[in-house]
């Protein structure tokens, strides 16, 4: 009965990939905020906003993710992502 207990939490991966698409739904929300404002200081503003108010981590953990499949992105998240900073260390 223990034993059972003991193998029924998250697999080890899942934590991040629950950070991830915590992250992606974060930016995504930036992006709807600032898809009203003309297509190039949109997806500047989005950028300037996860470089001023996410962490080092965050940002390269979002990055990490996302940098090698931009696709998985909405159009404005994509033309933003050149413009984030990694964290350091990344």
């Amino acid at each position: 009965m223990m034993e059972a207990a003991l193998t029924t939490g998250p697999a080890p991966g899942d934590h991040h990939d629950e950070n991830i698409a915590k992250l992606r739904r974060m930016a995504g929300q930036i992006a709807d905020f600032f898809k009203a404002y003309p297509e190039e200081e949109a997806a500047a503003s989005v950028a300037d906003h996860i470089n001023q108010f996410w962490t080092g981590r965050m940002r390269g953990d979002f990055l990490a993710a996302f940098a090698a499949r931009p696709e998985d992105l909405p159009p404005l998240l994509q033309r933003a992502l050149p413009r984030i900073r990694p964290g350091r260390g990344s």
